[in-house]
Formats: structure tokens, sequence, C-alpha cells
């Protein structure tokens, strides 16, 4: 996996470069970044394993799963042609096409389909006094790092709420340095939103007295009221050591994305990859689970890039199965 930035190219001189890539074998040397996350959230080892998948599935093309600050940055990157496909929370990816939050206008991209949901984990330990989301107020707390979808999520999570940014002391750090500020004490709690069963979390739960903070369901509405990309869903019991209750919580889906201008056989080729690999995927995490059909394509109001659109109805006509070749 690469950390490697390349010269950014115009949309049109990316997107020629990808067709000679996919059909030219002497185009090989420059292959697609696929921008995913830090090394302690889902995005980097399901990145790593669909480049690889897609490196196999699609002849003349190799796919390079890069480390990044998260979904803001991705968006920007796929935006900018610096990066060709990316991960990102659907609240962030609704800011990018519309040109709000953290975007001054509307960027220049199209959705390959949505992956697995991300639960937005209130982290504590014993020893803390946050028991509940209130319990935030005058506790230094991490929102993640600038540049992340993490860090979109929590304020606007917190926002929802009605607490105010006054109201504690914010810290901005990435996952391994904010579960480090929970071990050592330089942080009380810690917002991650990421797939469930994120290792960094199980470890955590290994290692101090977990507290998941929970949600109370008129939270969970005032979040749903307040952005239409969050839900809420329960954690279920058993997956973090200490969490021994259902613990509501809210959660969004994640985006696979990419520049609007890809060629659409391409991402038609892209998309049939990523279904016909769930099982394979599933030995990276168990949010491989949540790939299928009936949720891959459903987006709500993002826009759906042709090529993606074309395959969900091929294999909707087929009975929802992935193909037994790629197209």
């Amino acid at each position: 996996m690469s950390t490697n930035r390349r010269r950014p190219l115009t949309p049109v001189a990316a997107a020629a470069g990808i067709l000679l890539l996919a059909g030219c074998d002497g185009e090989r040397s420059r292959p697609l970044a696929l921008a995913t996350g830090t090394t302690a959230g889902v995005y980097y080892p399901l990145g790593g394993a669909l480049a690889s998948r897609w490196t196999r599935d699609l002849p003349g093309l190799v796919v390079k799963a890069e480390v990044s600050a998260g979904s803001v940055t991705n968006l920007i990157q796929v935006a900018k042609g610096e990066s060709d496909i990316g991960f990102g929370q659907a609240d962030a990816v609704a800011d990018a096409f519309r040109g709000t939050g953290r975007f001054p206008e509307p960027l220049p991209l199209a959705v390959l389909g949505r992956i697995y949901p991300n639960i937005v984990h209130l982290l504590s330990v014993e020893g803390r006094d946050v028991r509940s989301v209130a319990d935030l107020r005058g506790k230094r707390v991490s929102l993640g790092p600038p540049g992340s979808g993490n860090e979109v999520t929590a304020r606007n999570v917190l926002r929802a709420v009605g607490i105010a940014e006054d109201e504690f002391r914010v810290r901005q750090m990435n996952y391994s340095q904010s579960i480090n500020g929970l071990k050592d004490g330089t942080v009380d709690a810690v917002f991650l939103a990421a797939g469930l069963g994120v290792s960094s979390v199980v470890e955590l739960g290994l290692t101090r007295d977990l507290v998941l903070v929970p949600f109370t369901p008129e939270e969970i509405a005032a979040v749903e009221t307040a952005n239409a990309a969050y839900q809420g869903i329960e954690v279920p019991p058993g997956v973090y050591r200490g969490v021994d209750v259902p613990t509501l919580a809210p959660s969004l889906w994640n985006i696979l994305f990419v520049h609007r201008d890809l060629p659409a056989d391409l991402a038609k080729r892209l998309t049939a990859s990523v279904l016909a690999g769930r099982e394979e995927f599933r030995s990276v995490t168990r949010n491989a689970d949540f790939i299928r059909i009936e949720s891959l394509g459903d987006i709500g109001n993002l826009p759906l890039h042709p090529g993606a659109r074309a395959f969900y109805e091929e294999a909707r006509a087929r009975g929802g199965e992935a193909p037994g070749s790629l197209p």
C-alpha cells in the first residue's frame, strides 16, 4: 500500500490516462490510487483488499491503496485528480456534492456504491466520568483529525444534540492518537466513526475498562432530524469487551466514489468486482457482510455513476447475483 502523492491531473487528462491504463499494457506503470484512511480504521485494510481484487479482476489495471486523513481529504483528492477512487462517509460525500460544509463549491464526483455503515462510537474508559452524551461538557474530547470525515461526523452529532463547541475542550487527533489518549489520560472521550468491530476499539476493550457511551432515543431522533444521512443502530453485546448490553448509537453509510469523468466501462467493471469479491473481503472485515446488491446502489439523492448504474440494472435482472465473469 502506498502513501506517495502523485502530481494532480486535470479531469480530462485523468480520464484519458485511465482509459489508456485499462487497455494498454504499456501504461501499467501508472497505477490508480484508492484513497482510504488511517491504518487504525476499516478503510485501510478493506481498501487494500479492494485494490488487490481490482488488480486481479481487471487485466491491465493496477490499483494501489493509499493512507489518507479520511473522507474530506479523499473527496478533494479525487475531485482534483490526485487520487482516482475514494472512501467517504455519507455526510461528507453529500456536502461535497452540494458544495456545503467543508466544501465551498460542488465537486465533480459520482458514486460507485455504498459499502458498509459506520457506527459513531463515542468512547471513554472507566474513571473519566463520561457515561452519557451530556457528560461531555467540560471534558477533553477528540473529534478526529482535521480533514477527516470523523471530524465532520462528530461536529454534526454534537450540533444536533445541542452541545456547543465552547462547552468542551476540543482535541483533533487521529484514531491511534485518540485511543492512546484514552489510555494515558490526555483525553476523556473520543468520537470514532468506523465499522462495527473496528480493531482499535476491540484492542482498547482488551487493555482498559471500555465505556461505549449510549445515545438516548431522543438524542438519536435529534441527529436523524438534523441530517438524513444518519440513522440509529444498536451495537450488539459481545462485539467489544465490557459492552454487555445493546447500545444505541448513530450510524451512517460509507460511500465508494470516483471522478464523474471516469469512463463508464471502467466504473462498471470496478463496481462488479466489489460485489464479486464480497466473500474474500469477509476475511479482512466483518463489515463486508453489508456488501449486497440490495444496498450497494441504494444511495438516496447522491449521483450514481452511469457505469455503476448499468451494472446494478444488469445484476438485478440476473436476480441480484454477481456475474460469473466480469463484463
